[in-house]
């Protein structure tokens, strides 16, 4: 996840950003932070993210000039104000503001918002591959993907559906899934962490039955994410 935090106070920006990286760390979830010190530096930027934590009162443009010039733009980044004007929070809404969060920032709400965004890019993110058979290009929502095998230099989406080809490594496929849902396993098989049966030392069976094989060395990592996996997703 693209992450941009604009605050022209450079105290709270490394703050939100410990934060973040404490998250990051916590989820497993991979997160590219880019500062900025003012909406004028953010809307200069030829950036794209998938979230912004944006400060209101700033010394040339606020965040409300610059939500709404976001918007203008058609821009619909997630955006989550972070200040200590709270009475602004009613106008944040004529911009579609995600989340308005009171500073000093509290964790818990924090990592509500970024939980969110993770489980609507989860539900909404979605893969072109191959059908197999007839050769027919098909959407998949990364969610119906039970596991991922490679085949030579192509990989195999396993659904429920049937199996497809995606027209590339299973390794560049992994870079288009959201990041904490899918562990690889080994060289050869990436796992929806959602479709997790059960598991030992060697293999990981599935919710259609398939194993996958489960690297020796990655036993301890692949343990800690899935169980991170379901303590983010009690709920979900």
């Amino acid at each position: 996840m693209k992450i941009a935090v604009c605050d022209d106070e450079k105290i709270f920006r490394e703050a939100l950003t410990e934060k973040l990286n404490e998250y990051s760390k916590l989820r497993s979830a991979e997160i590219e932070i880019t500062e900025f010190s003012d909406g004028s530096e953010l809307l200069a930027s030829k950036e794209s993210f998938d979230m912004i934590f944006l400060d209101q009162q700033m010394s040339q443009v606020s965040g409300i000039d610059t939500i709404r010039e976001l918007r203008s733009r058609s821009i619909g980044t997630r955006i989550v104000f972070v200040s200590s004007y709270s009475e602004i929070v009613f106008e944040t809404m004529k911009y579609s503001a995600y989340r308005f969060l009171v500073k000093p920032v509290d964790k818990d709400d924090l990592f509500e918002a970024l939980d969110s965004a993770m489980r609507e890019d989860s539900s909404s993110r979605k893969i072109i591959a191959k059908d197999t058979e007839f050769g027919n290009s098909i959407v998949i929502p990364e969610k119906d993907i039970i596991y991922v095998q490679a085949e030579n230099i192509y990989a195999l989406v396993i659904t429920e559906e049937g199996t497809f080809r995606y027209m590339n490594s299973i390794s560049a496929l992994q870079q288009e899934l959201t990041d904490g849902l899918f562990f690889r396993s080994n060289r050869s098989y990436l796992i929806n962490l959602g479709h997790v049966s059960s598991f030992s030392k060697s293999e990981i069976t599935l919710s259609n039955g398939q194993k996958a094989l489960l690297s020796k060395l990655k036993y301890k990592d692949f343990k800690n994410t899935y169980y991170d996996y379901i303590r983010n997703n009690r709920t979900g």
